[in-house]
């Protein structure tokens, strides 16, 4: 019996490791690495699909060029049925990074039913990045490979960066929206931006100069030159699913302050008589408190602080006078700053400063936290914003060169 049993297993084993995996050449697939969503002429989407160029190697994440598809469809699924009939490859989702949906479907609620619909069929990883586009989502999905650059790995460095330096732009992803609406205790923030044709790119001034032109030949006084045709402008804000709002660039530097989010940035500031400077400021800490359990008004306490150092200022402005302003009253500058886009945010019914994170600590199960219902208060909420500055110089701080 023991040799049967033995037999039985060594025979189970041999097909294991005899099994086909069904090997696929790379060059049977092509890698879709940004997803652009639109309103449809004729079908209710119209679908943009950025392809990385080279459809085969080992650093196809990595090389540049990219190719467009783009087709209307009732779902996605439609689109990529009758694109994949027009082409000699499958499309692949498993490494998009980029979700670009213009501001008019994002205003209907119309990404609810894209993620959940398309995400797990499709493979789309939830680290996928989320951008919201000001007008149609496929011009700026064109914008970002304006440089014949598909390079992911550079523009997920570039948004980083702009973040990291100037703290002017929120970046997330997939995976904390979802969060966000399955949690209720926070509001979604994205990353917000435009397209302009006007802006003479670095393919175009290569263009020129191969046809022994200048390269900025198109170029006039006032006109932008390089990067990108696509530019974040700022961020748009959620309610639940529902795109609700926008913040301007400076705007969103405050709201990552009171996030926690914030790392490096840079302020300029009147400090009256037409005199202005600008201040270097980088994020120390913060802490915040809320009690939901409260009669009346749900008080919330955040406290911020920020290291500031003088980066430049007006001739006839002292060192002393501007050492005074960073001393004692930049931190209620912020403050008050910060305040504005708190009211700005709740009047678009979102909790985009995600004081319901704080909030929902105070309950003992996910039910009592449903039931309380916490976008149902934040018209009640009455939050404190304390900003220390610790004022220190610029040459003395790595953060803040």
């Amino acid at each position: 019996m023991k040799r049967i049993v033995i037999s039985l297993a060594l025979f189970m084993l041999a097909f294991v490791f005899a099994g086909c995996l069904k090997p696929v050449s790379l060059d049977a697939y092509g890698y879709v690495i940004t997803v652009a969503v639109d309103k449809g002429k004729e079908k209710e989407y119209y679908f943009t699909f950025a392809l990385q160029r080279e459809l085969g190697g080992e650093n196809v994440e990595s090389e540049g060029g990219a190719a467009a598809l783009a087709c209307e469809g009732d779902t996605i699924f439609e689109a990529v049925s009758e694109l994949e009939g027009n082409v000699p490859y499958s499309l692949n989702f498993s490494r998009a990074h980029f979700i670009i949906m213009s501001r008019e479907l994002a205003e209907e609620g119309a990404l609810r039913d894209f993620v959940m619909t398309s995400f797990d069929s499709l493979r789309i990883r939830p680290s996928a990045l989320l951008l919201i586009s000001e007008k149609e989502a496929g011009k700026f999905a064109g914008g970002l490979y304006s440089n014949n650059n598909a390079n992911i790995t550079k523009l997920q460095t570039a948004l980083a960066l702009d973040k990291e330096k100037t703290g002017m732009i929120s970046v997330n992803s997939i995976s904390r929206l979802l969060e966000d609406c399955t949690m209720m205790t926070g509001d979604f923030c994205s990353a917000y931006g435009a397209y302009d044709d006007s802006i003479i790119t670095d393919a175009e001034q290569k263009k020129n100069e191969s046809e022994g032109e200048s390269p900025l030949k198109d170029a006039e006084t006032g006109d932008r030159v390089g990067g990108f045709k696509s530019e974040i402008i700022g961020a748009a804000i959620f309610s639940g699913w529902k795109m609700t709002g926008v913040l301007t660039r400076e705007e969103t530097m405050y709201l990552n302050m009171a996030l926690g989010e914030f790392e490096n940035g840079n302020l300029t500031v009147d400090l009256g008589g037409g005199k202005n400077a600008t201040v270097l400021l980088a994020f120390v800490s913060r802490k915040v408190t809320a009690d939901p359990f409260s009669e009346g008004a749900v008080p919330v306490k955040s406290r911020i602080m920020l290291a500031a150092s003088p980066h430049l200022k007006d001739p006839d402005i002292t060192d002393e006078e501007l050492d005074r302003f960073i001393t004692n009253e930049l931190g209620g500058f912020v403050a008050e700053r910060i305040g504005g886009v708190f009211e700005k945010c709740r009047a678009a019914g979102s909790d985009a400063m995600r004081f319901g994170t704080h909030a929902v600590k105070r309950f003992s199960t996910a039910r009592e936290w449903e039931e309380y219902g916490w976008k149902e208060h934040i018209d009640r909420l009455e939050p404190v914003f304390e900003v220390t500055i610790v004022n220190t110089d610029k040459y003395y701080s790595e953060d803040m060169q």
